[in-house]
């Protein structure tokens, strides 16, 4: 089985400004780089699991998505840093929107995947995953930023960080 450091997007990749979509508008979270390589250079996989409803909303289209991603794959490689996979969800009401879990059950039976060992940072309530019997959430990290984490449940491997680079900090000492 393999392990994986699970990156939600807006916000962690790139800084959060609302229906991103457009590669000009793209700021990365210059973190993440290190995050990314970290990641890699200890054999885990590296997926990005990101709700995207602008397309529910008709703010954007799949298309736009789709060709973010490329984009920012490419711009990834030339740093040479890789995402394996890009799992997003556009729809509001649909089991893959986080914090449900079927992004993450995509992601864990494509590439068989060891959530117990793996890792999920995020900057919002709802990238901690909703769990059931079946399955255990990888451990949660999440930075402080635009949004209130009053509500996290700290139970479960939840930990909150004060930014990025504490969350760096601590990837380098568990994965």
């Amino acid at each position: 089985m393999h392990k994986a450091l699970f990156l939600d997007r807006d916000g962690i990749l790139n800084v959060d400004k609302g229906y991103v979509y457009k590669w000009e508008d793209i700021i990365w979270v210059e973190e993440v780089f290190e995050m990314i390589k970290l990641a890699m250079d200890r054999n885990y996989l590296v997926i990005v699991l990101t709700n995207q409803s602008g397309v529910h909303y008709k703010k954007y289209t799949v298309n736009d998505v789709e060709s973010l991603h490329k984009k920012m794959s490419e711009f990834l490689a030339a740093k040479k840093l890789k995402v394996t996979d890009w799992i997003y969800c556009a729809e509001v009401e649909s089991e893959s929107r986080k914090p449900r879990p079927g992004m993450l059950l995509e992601a864990q039976k494509k590439y068989d995947i060891d959530l117990e060992l793996s890792f999920m940072v995020g900057d919002k309530v709802t990238d901690i995953f909703e769990t059931d019997s079946k399955f255990k959430r990888p451990a949660t990290f999440l930075v402080r930023g635009q949004y209130d984490l009053s509500k996290a449940n700290l139970k479960d491997n939840v930990k909150i960080f004060e930014s990025h680079h504490d969350i760096v900090m601590e990837l380098q000492k568990v994965l």
